[in-house]
């Protein structure tokens, strides 16, 4: 019994990293997109500015789009896990969201 609950322990702990793993993917890819946004507004505003070098708005467009690119990667990472823990999760006593 007493290797059962520590079993039931060490499964919970595994649990809580998984789940803060995935809320940190989360906030990546959240962070991703709004370095995706900036990007965009920036090129759009040098998209005006006649002395801006010519270069510069496709590089920047193709930096926002590597970073959405990103952001649905880790999105669909954190996905996975959380798929795989609740698949793995134990019968009772601890909740993946």
């Amino acid at each position: 019994m007493v290797i059962e609950c520590e079993s039931s322990r060490a499964g919970a702990a595994q649990a809580g990293e998984l789940l803060a793993h995935i809320g940190r993917l989360r906030a990546d890819a959240d962070l991703m997109d709004g370095y995706a946004r900036r990007l965009r507004a920036i090129a759009a505003t040098l998209g005006t500015c006649s002395t801006a070098p010519e270069g510069s708005r496709p590089a920047l467009e193709r930096q926002a789009a590597a970073c959405a690119s990103a952001a649905t990667r880790l999105r669909a990472a954190a996905e996975a896990l959380l798929a795989h823990a609740r698949a793995d999760r134990p019968t009772r006593g601890v909740s993946v969201a």
